[in-house]
């Protein structure tokens, strides 16, 4: 991913890189169709996704001319809340399109907007709120949109309502209502408009995220990955979580669990290339299998880092011996990195994954014990 200067320019790259083309016909949820036919929303989806790419990357471009809060994106050495509300101010695109949606109702090829709850609603978003709406709406005139009792700057406030209409493509309004109305903000995947969460939840295949995130690799990292996915189902792992689809074609999560206090969790993150981190908690329990693998690999757990929240006093140390050496770090926030995606290497670790889960469900009843790619 290409580096910027500030968090929020990240976070709008990063959502810009995850953006999926739109395919030309795929099973949409009736709920979205607003009175549409199918092929009218798919192509007002294509549309829009198109947009909000432009939208995107003129953001990154001026984050100023958005609102967007600029804070440099450097390594603080642990969490910073400016730099998180930084990031978080790259949200506000697409909470404004979904908060209209949401306080909208569609009448031909506009959305009349509430503008009482449209403003009082933007200041209670929290992590989605939205502070500079009006620029927002500036913006999205000059992208095409037409945006009623609008005067530039400010909304008309003796007017209980506006409206938004593209009237360039008269699919667009209606797909818009029909995908936002039907996607809760804390599905990440909506930042990037993923085609997904238009299908109907039930219909979704069982190897989504592996399929969508397969798609973005090389032949031979597909490679790597098939083998490494393939020995997770075999562990009878669970693939995702039934509450949450927000990492859709942003990571693939095996859960051992659902309960977070006993979660083992392989998480896959795409991007542009295949990196795969692993979170190991047990690793004192198959050092003497560690011997026996090459070089390559032992390289995996030879790493240590302090925390970045306790620092000295770190409240979930991990420690573990290998080779005569005493290594530490945090079992929160450490990540093993596997250095090298040869596919000869996928059966070890393989193994390290089935000794590290073995080693997992040995523990005591309460621990927390996790396998994490990221």
């Amino acid at each position: 991913m290409k580096k910027h200067t500030y968090c929020c320019q990240n976070t709008l790259q990063y959502y810009l890189d995850h953006i999926i083309p739109v395919p030309d016909d795929f099973n949409v949820n009736p709920n979205c169709l607003c009175g549409m036919t199918k092929e009218a929303f798919i192509d007002g989806l294509k549309s829009l996704t198109e947009i909000v790419q432009s939208l995107y990357l003129d953001m990154i471009q001026d984050p100023k001319g958005y609102g967007l809060l600029l804070v440099e994106d450097i390594d603080y050495g642990k969490y910073n809340p400016k730099a998180a509300s930084s990031g978080q101010s790259a949200y506000r695109l697409v909470s404004t399109l979904h908060t209209m949606v949401r306080f909208g109702t569609l009448s031909g090829d506009g959305i009349t907007v509430d503008r009482k709850l449209f403003t009082e609603t933007c200041k209670k978003l929290k992590m989605y709120s939205i502070s500079n709406s009006n620029m927002i709406f500036s913006k999205l005139c000059d992208f095409g949109f037409i945006i009623q009792n609008f005067n530039g700057k400010t909304l008309d406030k003796n007017s209980d309502t506006f409206t938004i209409l593209y009237p360039d493509d008269n699919n667009i309004i209606p797909a818009l209502f029909g995908y936002m109305a039907n996607t809760p903000l804390r599905k990440h995947a909506i930042f990037s408009l993923n085609y997904f969460l238009a299908i109907p939840q039930e219909e979704w295949p069982e190897d989504l995220h592996q399929t969508i995130f397969s798609a973005y690799l090389s032949s031979s990292d597909q490679e790597f990955y098939a083998g490494i996915n393939k020995h997770l189902m075999s562990q009878g792992l669970i693939v995702g979580n039934s509450d949450d689809y927000s990492s859709i074609s942003f990571r693939v999560e095996y859960l051992l669990t659902l309960k977070a206090t006993s979660r083992l969790v392989a998480c896959l993150t795409n991007n542009k290339k295949l990196r795969i981190l692993l979170r190991l908690r047990n690793i004192d329990a198959y050092t003497q299998y560690l011997e026996t693998v090459p070089e390559s690999v032992k390289s995996l757990v030879r790493t240590q880092s302090t925390c970045r929240n306790c620092q000295e006093n770190c409240a979930m140390l991990n420690t573990w011996t290998f080779q005569g050496i005493t290594y530490e770090a945090c079992a929160y926030q450490q990540y093993f990195e596997i250095s090298s995606y040869d596919v000869s290497d996928v059966g070890y670790y393989n193994e390290i994954i089935t000794r590290e889960i073995a080693a997992a469900k040995n523990k005591k009843k309460g621990s927390r014990t996790t396998l994490v790619e990221k």
